[in-house]
């Protein structure tokens, strides 16, 4: 069944795994962020966490099912991660841009979101 939200149609159902294929191809291509410099890891999780919101296979649960995704991407990247330092109208403000392919917003969260490298 197609999931909406307000005005915000996610993707079609017969396309969820193909374009998640994509999404999670790209990832791994990437060594899952292993490694990477934050300033460099911050744009390049936003969009992927925006492109996965918008495949939305649960009814409920996206959401948090996504944050404990990208906080083990992020862990494993070498990377402290916090959710507390973004409220919640924020998070869906920047989700409902990263709708038009305007990462900005989900930019600002993850900067703010990550922290320290871990161990430092």
């Amino acid at each position: 069944m197609d999931i909406a939200k307000g005005d915000t149609h996610f993707c079609n159902v017969k396309r969820i795994e193909p374009e998640a294929g994509k999404i999670f191809r790209k990832m791994a291509e990437a060594n899952w962020f292993e490694g990477w410099e934050r300033s460099r890891l911050i744009p390049a999780v936003a969009e992927c966490f925006g492109d996965i919101n918008m495949l939305h296979p649960f009814r409920e649960g996206n959401g948090r099912a996504q944050r404990i995704l990208f906080e083990h991407l992020i862990v494993n990247a070498g990377f402290e991660i916090s959710w507390w330092a973004v409220e919640e109208s924020e998070w869906i403000k920047a989700n409902i841009a990263a709708v038009f392919c305007d990462y900005t917003k989900l930019e600002q969260v993850f900067d703010r979101c990550i922290g320290q490298p871990i161990g430092e």
